[in-house]
């Protein structure tokens, strides 16, 4: 949050500069413009670990305000509409990518427990975790 801010100040004294004026003037479309590089910036880092015994491992960069869930499908019993649940997983470790020499996350999960969503803002990313129900004939 501290560097957007501080993007925003900046963006905001290039268009005093340019224009003329007071800074102040300027912050609400930089606060703006900071915001949309940021979200352009972001990248998830995400990989995938492999896995074992039946749970699956993926690392994912830790970033403020970052939300991993698995996404499971639910059947009403009264009216018999099915819906979405997003349940958060909130056990992770922390640890620093050697790749990229970033902080990261390494997040585990159950195979076939639901997909995988993980959001930041307005983007998301999916992980394709369930199986097939018609192929398994439920």
């Amino acid at each position: 949050m501290k560097n957007i801010m501080t993007r925003a100040w900046e963006i905001a004294k290039q268009g005093q500069k340019k224009f003329g004026g007071n800074v102040k003037e300027f912050f609400a479309a930089a606060l703006k413009m900071a915001w949309k590089e940021i979200k352009k910036m972001v990248d998830f880092g995400l990989e995938m670990m492999g896995g074992k015994n039946g749970t699956m491992f993926f690392v994912v960069n830790d970033v403020e305000g970052l939300e991993v869930s698995f996404l499971t499908t639910k059947k009403n019993l009264y009216n018999g509409k099915t819906f979405t649940k997003r349940n958060a997983i909130g056990d992770y470790q922390l640890g620093n990518n050697n790749k990229t020499n970033k902080a990261a996350r390494l997040y585990s999960a159950a195979v076939h427990c639901g997909d995988i969503e993980i959001k930041l803002g307005d983007r998301i990313e999916m992980i394709k975790n369930s199986y097939d129900k018609s192929k398994w004939g439920l």
